[in-house]
């Protein structure tokens, strides 16, 4: 791979927890690989390139909360949490009766669930073949190349 996308949005801490909520949202089974990796990343981080900037500062706000939230759940930071401890964390915010917890974590989920399921390599898992009209448009060449694979992901 000639090229290389580099994350702008999730960086640092904030990948590390958006890796870890997607690859509990999306886990990775027998049949593919789950959504908490580079590649999710990298079509999420291009979304997040083209929503109203308040909107992505409290995307990324919440993914810090819920790195220390997790303390809550499990007794340390979401990342270093046991896979029950992250669910019970989850669970709670997808419930919340807080609701801009609740739509905050719909807003990830809904992030984790467009990168992975955007991305042609989870496909085949899925038993789906692509779209039925293969030469439509993407909104640009870079999130098509990430989809197909084709651009590293870098952090």
């Amino acid at each position: 791979m000639a090229e290389v996308y580099q994350l702008k949005y999730l960086t640092g801490r904030r990948l590390k927890v958006f890796l870890a909520v997607a690859d509990r949202i999306v886990p990775a089974d027998a049949e593919g690989p789950g959504a908490g990796n580079m590649a999710t990343a990298g079509v999420v981080d291009w979304a997040l390139g083209r929503i109203d900037p308040a909107l992505r500062s409290q995307i990324l706000m919440l993914l810090i909360a819920l790195e220390f939230l997790g303390v809550l759940f499990g007794g340390r930071p979401f990342t270093r949490n046991s896979a029950a401890a992250q669910d019970r964390e989850l669970k709670f915010l997808e419930n919340s009766p807080v609701r801009v917890l609740r739509l905050g974590f719909f807003g990830i989920k809904s992030y984790a669930c467009m990168g992975y399921y955007a991305r042609e390599d989870t496909w085949k898992s899925m038993g789906y073949e692509g779209p039925l009209v293969p030469d439509r448009p993407f909104p640009d060449d870079v999130v098509r190349a990430l989809c197909q694979g084709r651009i590293e992901v870098v952090a």
